[in-house]
């Protein structure tokens, strides 16, 4: 049974960043501030796929975010507007998931 998860992503001082669903099987989908990307990974390794994601560069989740968009558009403003995504996004997940697996809430 593949189950999900919703975070609602704010900054440190209060202001909504967006809104992300992750699923057991591997897929990121989100609504924020700075676009609606969305991925899905079907091989991520072993174990979690929240620890995954805890554990990765914003450089690789921003080219993973670009991937998801080249077959539709691509360019070098759509792949910085990616990695600016992956830097104010992947953070704030970052700590949300880390706290959550930290009080081994299940997913």
């Amino acid at each position: 049974m593949v189950k999900s998860r919703s975070y609602t992503l704010k900054t440190d001082n209060g202001r909504w960043l967006g809104q992300v669903v992750l699923t057991s099987d591997g897929m990121f989908a989100s609504v924020t501030d700075y676009g609606n990307l969305s991925f899905a990974w079907r091989s991520y390794g072993e174990g979690d796929f929240r620890q995954f994601l805890a554990s990765i560069s914003t450089d690789y989740f921003g080219g993973k975010m670009y991937q998801g968009l080249a077959y539709i558009t691509f360019g070098k403003k759509i792949e910085k507007a990616c990695d600016r995504f992956a830097e104010e996004i992947l953070p704030a997940l970052q700590k949300a998931l880390k706290q959550e697996l930290e009080q081994n809430i299940e997913f």
